[in-house]
């Protein structure tokens, strides 16, 4: 293959002074001495003088391209070989389009070319699926895209699969090759790869130096010099990239830097022509730190407070409810007064289903303003431990002082989907799962188009080093050739978000705290936050990285035969024309590690002071220090949300050391006058604090606060912290994973009858190694994971059951009609092709919630192509239809928390076995009324009108025998799951040990008869904290097909058109799988019981904090199964926001002459078919598919103009301006909708319009 050289000769003396384009200040200086008068230039005008570069069959090069015709790649068959002779869909977008419409990497792309989709602020779809966290997206946007409607294509650079993102400033054009057929780039993405092509040095001096500024401030430098140091034999190449992006929303921003280097070395080691030899190497080295714009809107827990009260119907809301004291909520006793008497107990008449409480119990809580980053108070709250009762024996820490009222701290307003499945008023067929949390739709409120909400609090990073080693050899005129190549990437990914990755926008609506009564008589509003708005920060908060390291060692060899070779007979040589080869092995090694961190912590003494112990068996990520930011001023007295202008954070959060704010229940007295009555005071505010009308518990001085230390600050929280992970003792998630992967592929491409018929056959065997290891936890140390050097440590072998080996085959054609006659009689030139392929997907370790490896993501297409152009080749279009379907891909989902609801209920079932006042197995014999049956269940012991009867009555002796009964069958129910779930690895893949041995799994009247033979090892009795297994997945099968249409023209040298569309149904099926199936049926058995009057087995009704309402099947399981039923519902409907049409025109005229000559005017279009938001859903749960909810079509409009000309005889000057969605405006695209099929569930924010101005120098 040959292609233009410029002649260096002259430009030779130049080399210093071009040299000196590696700055702006030197290029200007350049640039005022230069003599010759400016001469304007049409855009692609190639020197006349010029010479020939020899390029290897192993390599394509960007200067043959034609504007947006490329006529060549290398993603057919490893060897460059003409598009039309290759059925696959391969699309090619040129250097020139990228410049034309502006694109410098993937976020910027991809909105343009055939059915694909990229998420971010510029972006066609969400890259949620399924999910309201956009953390994915955010920290690595050029991986949040899509092909065909199913998943995201594998990126590689030079075919090699990648984590670092392109960028235009060294990549000379990007190949997409649609479907499970990159057989010969090693294991891929069943949608395909799409490819950048990095800058070789070439045999040739030329260089550009490129400045852009464009809308917020942005602005982007490049720098790209490529330097011939000995004719033809060695060049050198350099390249700079400076883009510091900023966004629409305010502070977010992208720094992004690079460098970069190419050598090409081609000594002359052979007087023969015929063989060459060439050495190419490339390195390239990255930084790009980011605080990015958010394109979902934020959570909506705030208008609901506004809207009038109706409970029945999801458009009620709270009426504005205040809570005048956070004992009030809970007191059912006085539900017929107001001030929120009963709001959040669900057996009061005045119940609220969109009450929340923000924190915990015993949870320390930072008040801060968001504007000044300044901290108001932080406060922990009642502390149970160290209470006395009037016998002169600890409460325990769970009843603390006795006949106080239950208290939250600050009450908020619960989200939508909260609220759809709440057990009191659920909302129509949320048991269905149906329902998500609502996105706030409304700017005025808080304007989400320039504001993220973060401020400063988040953030994204990425840094890679990579370099390249690419030796070849070819001979006799490029007929054979030997192709080494070894490529090296180490890349860091991650980010940190203080809010989380899905933040929301609530109230505090309550006016009095919980010491309240220590200053005030209740009849005001004393917490001077009532009614502003606040996030979230911290608590289980903070932050993620991903390292991988990728070793590639590849050799292909090639030959071609031709019938020539063999026979002089034109007729044979004719029919059987020639034969090319390709032959590959190679070898991957791929390492990778994740970690994941909690922003904050408390300290070891802080859960020893409330728990009364030393804190070490208490897991350091339950109730994380938690920031309370508030936004703005009181909203209360607005009538509407609506025109609230809430404000975002405009402060570094920082949660300081701080003294704890507690009430204290130490004694101060002698514990003898505990057993004196006491009596309160009329009108005294403790009567909101104490209930002096407990029968069963007279008030005494036991309760009295006055013999106590009471409100006073806890010596100083010396917070944990995780410093961007550095801390080992923050990490969450620590796990590495080794993937060894040799690879042996052949392909064959054939020429017959004058290269009319074209077939394609190609194979593949891998054998892919893998082994892992994930960090555990130390039950006695907090849960802190172990991250010793000799425990924390790679296995030294590979466990056979995670080897796997395949086979991938690939096989088509192309018809080239007219060259099947000797005189072409077709007007037009005419291809047909065909096409079948299929591969597999390794993957890091993918893993059932048994911790069982799964089998590798595979997937099978087949492709009918009609290909058409003009004999001129001016004209082109291609229509393919194609059917793509994966097994096995990633749903997208999280792990859904099915390690929580085992942890719940066997940390329950603990609290009921052995009476524990915490969840350690020392805090036995503490009776309180989180473990006694009757307290949840008080019927047990109450006749039908619900009095309480006489204790030592035979009908109070029955019911409690009943009550422990039904107690010890649910004991007995959560035995036999944790029996079975560990006989299928169960809590071995979740990283934590219930209570064992097996003797001690009996019930609670059993373990009474004699407490020493049944005892379990004590340290099996925990706050159990599982994490999920090492590459848990849940997976799907989707299923793609429909038609593309490309057309691509240049009618005059000077006007270049593109046009693709494409028609897609991507449909999903088998969601979860066959474990995960059999897990729920198995699950579902053993919490639901239709006989029952409670809907619930005995162990579905184990309650959680003495409450029927909090018990482990209605608000534990329940939520989850709907959840659960929520995902398999999606089998058989249409992918999420998949458009059955879209398309996409480009076009680019430049004018050559007249008083416009040098200027370029163009314009793109792009638009999408009106999307899927949901489905009705029947009586029985259902969808209806037939009758699906759609959002609106979307269109945009793009333009630029462009003015080009000669400032020397060597250097040219462009300047260009584009404006990217030229008609845009404030808008939300829906993506979700509720099961009413009227109210948006989730928005993004569409994007927006941008301009940039280019200027570009180069010679």
């Amino acid at each position: 293959m040959k292609t233009p050289k410029k002649n260096p000769g002259k430009s030779r003396r130049y080399s210093h002074g071009l040299i000196a384009l590696a700055s702006m200040a030197a290029t200007t200086g350049l640039l005022a001495q230069a003599a010759p008068t400016p001469e304007t230039v049409p855009a692609s005008t190639a020197d006349a003088d010029s010479e020939i570069v020899e390029l290897t069959p192993f390599e394509v090069s960007g200067q043959k391209d034609e504007g947006y015709i490329a006529t060549e790649t290398l993603a057919g068959t490893r060897i460059r070989s003409d598009l039309r002779d290759l059925g696959s869909a391969i699309s090619v977008v040129t250097k020139t389009m990228m410049d034309d419409i502006g694109a410098t990497d993937a976020t910027t792309l991809l909105q343009y070319t055939t059915n694909t989709e990229v998420a971010g602020t510029r972006g066609t779809f969400s890259g949620l699926n399924g999910q309201n966290d956009e953390g994915n997206a955010l920290r690595n946007p050029g991986q949040a895209q899509r092909v065909r409607g199913l998943t995201s294509a594998d990126n590689t650079r030079d075919y090699f699969v990648t984590d670092i993102p392109w960028d235009s400033y060294n990549t000379d054009r990007i190949d997409i090759l649609r479907g499970p057929n990159s057989f010969l780039f090693g294991l891929g993405s069943p949608a395909g790869i799409q490819n950048g092509s990095l800058q070789n040095a070439s045999f040739k001096n030329e260089g550009q130096l490129s400045h852009r500024v464009g809308s917020y401030g942005s602005q982007r430098a490049s720098l790209n010099v490529n330097q011939e140091l000995i004719d033809d034999v060695l060049s050198i190449r350099v390249a700079g990239l400076w883009d510091h992006e900023n966004f629409r929303q305010h502070p977010a921003y992208e720094d992004d830097e690079r460098v970069y280097a190419a050598l090409r070395f081609d000594p002359k080691l052979f007087k023969n022509k015929d063989f060459r030899t060439s050495i190419k190497l490339k390195y390239e080295a990255g930084d790009i730190k980011a605080n990015r714009q958010r394109n979902m809107t934020p959570i909506d827990n705030l208008t609901a407070w506004f809207r009038p009260v109706d409970n029945t119907s999801a458009a009620g809301g709270m009426g504005k409810l205040a809570i005048n004291t956070p004992y009030q909520a809970r007191r059912t006793t006085d539900d017929s007064l107001e001030n929120g008497y009963g709001a959040i107990d669900s057996s009061s008449m005045n119940y609220s289903p969109w009450l929340s409480d923000t924190v915990n119990a015993q949870q320390p809580y930072w008040t801060m303003n968001g504007d000044t980053g300044e901290t108001y108070r932080v406060h922990g709250g009642w502390i149970n431990a160290g209470a006395y009762g009037s016998n002169g024996k600890l409460t325990g820490v769970s009843d603390g002082v006795p006949n106080r009222w239950n208290s939250g701290n600050i009450y908020s307003v619960k989200g939508y989907g909260g609220r759809a499945t709440d057990g009191k008023y659920p909302l129509p067929l949320s048991q269905f799962g149906g329902y998500r949390n609502q996105s706030l739709t409304d700017s005025s409120i808080f304007d989400f188009y320039r504001t993220l909400i973060d401020g400063d609090n988040k953030s994204e990073f990425q840094r890679w080093t990579a370099y390249n080693i690419d030796v070849s050899q070819t001979g006799w005129n490029d007929r054979v050739g030997l192709n080494l190549i070894y490529d090296r990437q180490r890349n860091k990914t991650g980010g940190e978000s203080l809010l989380g990755w899905a933040p929301a926008i609530t109230i505090d609506i309550t006016e009095n705290l919980d010491d309240y009564y220590l200053t005030s008589d209740g009849s005001g509003i004393t917490n001077p936050n009532f009614g502003r708005p606040f996030v979230t920060g911290a608590g289980g908060n903070g932050g993620s990285w991903t390292y991988t390291d990728r070793e590639y060692m590849r050799g292909s060899l090639f030959a071609e035969l031709r019938t020539s070779d063999l026979t002089d007979n034109k007729f044979l040589v004719k029919l059987l024309g020639k034969h090319r080869f390709n032959g590959v092995a190679s070898k991957d090694d791929y390492f990778e590690e994740k970690r994941s961190w909690q922003m904050y912590a408390n300290s070891q003494a802080w859960n020893g002071y409330w728990n009364a112990n030393s804190g070490a068996t208490w897991p350091f990520t339950d109730r994380a220090p938690t920031a309370i930011i508030y936004l703005g001023d009181s909203i209360a007295n607005l009538s509407s949300a609506s025109g609230a202008n809430i404000p975002g954070i405009n402060s570094r959060i920082e949660l300081q050391d701080s003294p704890v704010r507690v009430f204290d229940p130490t004694p101060t007295v002698d514990l003898s006058v505990y057993d004196d009555p006491w009596t309160i005071p009329a009108g005294s505010t403790l009567l909101d604090v104490f209930n002096p009308n407990n029968t069963s518990r007279p008030l005494t001085q036991e309760s009295n606060p006055a013999n106590m230390v009471g409100w006073t600050n806890y010596t100083q929280n010396a917070l944990m912290r995780g410093n961007g992970g550095e801390n080992l003792e923050m990490l969450t998630k620590a796990e590495m994973t080794k993937k060894e992967t040799t690879s042996f592929a052949g392909s064959y491409q054939g020429f017959f009858w004058n290269d009319a018929f074209i077939p394609t056959l190609g194979w593949r065997y891998d054998k892919v190694k893998t082994k892992g290891v994930r960090a555990k936890v130390n039950p006695s140390n907090r849960n802190i994971l172990n991250m010793a050097d000799d425990v924390y440590v790679m296995p030294e072998e590979y466990a056979d059951a995670e080897t796997v080996t395949g086979h991938s085959f690939n096989w088509g054609g192309v018809l080239h009609l007219n060259r099947l006659f000797k005189n072409d009689p077709l007007p037009i030139n005419i291809g047909v092709s065909y096409t079948k392929s299929d591969n597999f997907q390794v993957t890091s370790i993918r893993r059932d919630l048994y911790g069982t490896p799964l089998d590798n993501p595979s997937g099978e297409t087949k492709e009918y192509g009609l290909t058409l152009s003009t004999k001129d080749n001016k004209y082109s279009v291609r229509v393919t239809k194609f059917e793509t379907s994966m097994k096995g891909v990633n749903a997208g989902l999280s792990d859904m928390n099915i390690g929580g609801i085992l942890a719940n209920g066997l940390n329950w079932r603990n609290v009921f076995l052995y009476e524990l006042g915490g969840y350690v197995y020392s805090g036995r014999g503490q009776p309180s009324y989180r473990n006694r049956w009757t307290n949840a269940y008080p019927k047990y012991v109450q006749d039908a009108n619900g009095n309480s009867y006489a204790e030592g009555s035979a009908e109070y002796t029955a019911g409690m025998a009943a009550a422990t009964a039904r107690m010890d069958e649910a004991i007995r129910g959560w035995n036999e799951i944790q029996k079975y779930l560990d006989t299928k690895g169960f809590f071995q893949a979740w990283n934590f040990t219930p209570t064992g041995p097996d003797t001690a799994l009996v019930d609670r009247s059993t373990y009474i008869s004699d407490p020493v033979k049944y005892a379990p090892t004590e340290n099996t009795v925990y706050s159990y904290a599982p994490s999920q297994p090492q590459g848990f997945t849940v997976t799907a099968d989707t299923l793609s097909k429909g038609y593309e249409f490309e057309f691509i023209a240049n009618p005059t040298p000077n006007w270049r058109i593109s046009f693709n569309a494409a028609k897609t149904d991507a449909s999903i099926n088998n969601v979860g799988g066959a474990s995960l199936t059999e897990f729920v049926e198995y699950m579902n058995s053993k919490m639901m019981d239709t006989s029952s009057p409670t809907g619930l087995t005995a162990a579905g009704e184990v309650p959680r904090w003495g409450g029927a309402g909090s018990c482990i099947g209605s608000s534990v399981w329940a939520p989850w199964y709907a959840g659960y039923q929520k995902l398999k519902l999606k089998e058989g409907t249409t992918a999420d926001e998949v458009r059955e049409w879209r398309f996409n025109v480009i076009t680019n005229y430049s004018f050559r002459e007249g008083f416009l000559k040098g200027t370029g005017i163009g314009a793109a279009y792009r638009w999408q078919d009106k999307v899927v938001l949901g489905y009705p859903m029947t009586s029985d749960g259902l969808y209806d598919l037939g009758k699906p909810y759609c959002g609106p079509t979307e269109g945009a409009m793009d333009a630029w103009l462009s003015y080009e000309r000669k400032l020397t005889q060597k250097i040219n000057w462009k300047i260009q301006l584009n404006v990217r969605n030229i008609f845009a405006k404030n808008e939300l695209i829906p993506i979700y909708i509720q099961p009413d099929g009227q109210t948006w569930a989730t928005a993004r924010v569409a994007p927006a319009r941008e301009w940039s101005i280019t200027n570009t120098f180069s010679y």
